[in-house]
């Protein structure tokens, strides 16, 4: 019931936001004089004056909290940030535990940021996005890099502190103080929140906010942006031997001559075996689950192993005694952990599974390590107000809150998650549990709640000069080229273009799921989006991965993250959109997308298509021109066999055909 009242609610958003007024309600902000005691201090109060209620509370401090906060300071919201340490980015003071970071700081891609700093944010896993990227900067190839501060600088970029591929833990934590300093953001320090519970605001339903020492606070609308805060411990027995992630020792001396396990098959776990691989005697890994071990060049998604951290299976596959176990299931063998003494005196850990012996672990270990992830802490909720998770609903990413396309909890009313608990949606998939696709849904939340609850249009909209298939296409070429939002939330985020019969509204980096729930207003004809994505072995799984997609009738095959465009119609029932075509933009190497012949007129042609309500499909049209030529071959090329290039749809094969006349 409660998301079928969300989908009602979210039916009237694309009207609202096609029509609703262009006036900004953003209070306009009065210069505040600050001492320099704050200008300078690492974690200055700039919440110290608030009182016990605000509209808006954010809990946690780190990324995801303070990039939804930025764009609130912007906008004149009454918010706050809940922060349980002293200063901003509490989860980076320890974590990685080995403090180097596995998200990219491409410094240099050969464009000018000043020109192409949306391009460049492509290759940039961490900074966040300044403030006035939530309404500026439309359309252009530029984020609007001019923050909050009334002209007083750009808006930190994490490049600007580390010159690192992967950076050190520490420089992260710069930056997060220096764009905390930066935007002003209201954060109250020191205040833990042990309790939450629904409590009544006028006529709205709120929250109350109890911390651990005893103080209160209350708001309208409650947004969780913490870390998945709690270790994963499995029921196993013996598992109080393991050393946690969370407090292994890091010294690599720690491991001297020692034979290490480490649980799991994860980045944290590699990361673990990595530190104690220089100076341990050997380290063997076991995974969670059978067949646990997925590398991300193989999957596309950036919280599987990276390269960074495999070293290992150089180890295990030159048979340097270091061994991974992708078959052991930890948790479906009834695995266990136990002290023993080995027959020359000494105490060591015994592991097996199922009471069985397996001859691999028959030595025994000095050490044992858990590293097998974090769970969402819901324990501080009552439970009038405790999330669903997706594991409730038989939902892949299970420890993950249940999301509506709103980012708001399925069954708490105006509970919402940004930063890394918005992943609930593309687990596994997207890179929405990371900085560099966090920030975005970050954006798109802030412009939701503005939209929802103070009736502000989709701020990173603008209308067309132009209805004409040329103008358009030119229009979603131009974000293809450049956008960030789309190229790092792919799958997830797309522009939509609302078609009239004189006009067209042009919204950047709405949610997919919002899109599909969305009502058409009853002026629009028709609805355009542009989202990217990977292939998925091409249409009818006929793609080849072994190279990319060359020609242009054959776009749909494309491996490679590559912009894709669908058309929709209302729906007859429902009036909610229905697919009617789509269409693929073939891959391009350098993800530029700017040769007009291979990139701009084929998707010209395909809205001209649309438009005269031709929804022919690309597999159709190619297999449409294979049978053409079928059809002309002649005597002899049927009975030897041909081969036919054409300059769009690329070669055709006709194998002989023996008695052919």
């Amino acid at each position: 019931a409660a998301a079928a009242a969300a989908a009602a609610a979210a039916s009237r958003h694309l009207s609202t936001a096609a029509l609703a007024s262009t006036h900004r309600l953003a209070a306009s902000r009065s210069p505040v004089n600050e001492s320099e005691r704050l200008q300078t201090e690492d974690a200055p109060r700039y919440a110290e004056h608030l009182g016990s209620y605000s509209e808006y509370i954010i809990i946690g401090a780190g990324p995801g909290g303070m990039q939804l906060g930025a764009f609130m300071e912007d906008g004149g919201v009454d918010y706050r940030i809940v922060e349980r340490g002293s200063r901003v980015g509490t989860f980076w003071e320890t974590y990685p535990r080995h403090d180097q970071l596995i998200s990219l700081n491409k410094r240099y891609t050969s464009r000018p940021r000043e020109e192409f700093d949306e391009f460049n944010l492509r290759h940039d896993w961490n900074s966040l996005l300044p403030a006035a990227a939530a309404a500026a900067g439309v359309g252009g190839r530029s984020t609007g890099a001019r923050g909050a501060r009334g002209g007083g600088g750009a808006s930190p970029r994490f490049t600007d502190f580390s010159s690192r591929m992967f950076p050190a833990r520490e420089e992260y934590l710069a930056y997060l103080r220096a764009y905390h300093r930066f935007h002003r953001l209201k954060v109250q320090f020191e205040w833990e929140v042990a309790r939450v519970s629904r409590r009544r605001i006028g006529d709205h339903e709120g929250f109350a906010l109890q911390s651990s020492a005893g103080r209160f606070l209350t708001c309208k609308y409650l947004i969780v942006a913490t870390a998945l805060g709690r270790p994963y411990v499995p029921d196993m027995e013996g598992i109080e031997l393991a050393d946690g992630y969370e407090s292994v020792d890091v010294r690599e001396e720690a491991y001297k001559d020692q034979r290490v396990l480490v649980l799991g098959l994860g980045n944290a776990a590699f990361e673990a075996a990595g530190r104690a691989q220089a100076t341990a005697g050997y380290v063997h890994m076991i995974g969670r689950s059978h067949g646990g071990l997925k590398q991300s060049y193989f999957t596309h998604y950036v919280g599987d192993l990276r390269a960074v951290n495999n070293g290992l299976l150089d180890t295990f596959f030159l048979k340097s005694l270091d061994t991974i176990d992708v078959d052991t299931d930890l948790e479906g063998r009834n695995c266990s952990l136990a002290r023993r003494v080995s027959p020359g005196g000494k105490p060591e850990i015994d592991f097996g599974c199922g009471g069985g012996h397996n001859p691999s672990y028959r030595e025994g270990y000095d050490r044992v390590i858990r590293c097998l992830g974090w769970v969402f802490e819901d324990r501080l909720f009552e439970d009038a107000v405790k999330p669903t998770l997706n594991r409730d609903l038989g939902l892949l990413g299970g420890k993950y809150p249940a999301l509506t396309e709103s980012y708001e909890s399925v069954n708490v009313k105006n509970l919402y998650f940004a930063g890394t608990l918005s992943h609930a949606h593309d687990y596994k998939r997207s890179a929405g549990g990371f900085v560099h696709g966090f920030r975005y849904t970050a954006r798109a939340l802030y412009r939701l709640l503005r939209l929802s609850h103070q009736g502000v249009r989709w701020e990173g909209q603008r209308e067309l000069g132009s209805t004409a298939a040329h103008s358009v296409a030119l229009a979603l070429q131009r974000r293809f080229q450049s956008s960030s939002g789309l190229y790092q939330m792919f799958g997830e985020l797309c522009d939509a273009v609302l078609m009239r019969d004189a006009s067209a509204t042009y919204m950047e980096e709405v949610p997919l799921r919002f899109i599909a729930h969305s009502a058409f207003p009853t002026s629009l004809r028709l609805l355009l989006t542009l989202h990217m994505d990977y292939g998925n072995k091409g249409h009818n799984g006929r793609g080849d991965l072994s190279f990319a997609t060359r020609e242009v009738g054959r776009a749909h095959y494309s491996q490679f993250l590559h912009p894709i465009l669908r058309a929709y119609e209302p729906s007859a029932e429902s009036g909610l959109p229905s697919l009617v075509s789509e269409f693929h933009i073939i891959e391009d190497l350098l993800t530029t997308w700017d040769v007009d012949a291979l990139h701009l007129k084929p998707l010209e042609e395909w809205i001209s298509r649309v438009y005269e309500g031709d929804y022919t499909s690309q597999e159709e049209r190619l297999t449409a021109r294979f049978k053409e030529y079928e059809a002309n071959l002649t005597r002899e090329e049927r009975r030897a066999g041909a081969k036919k290039v054409d300059p769009y749809f690329g070669a055709f094969t006709f194998p002989a055909v023996k008695g052919a006349m």
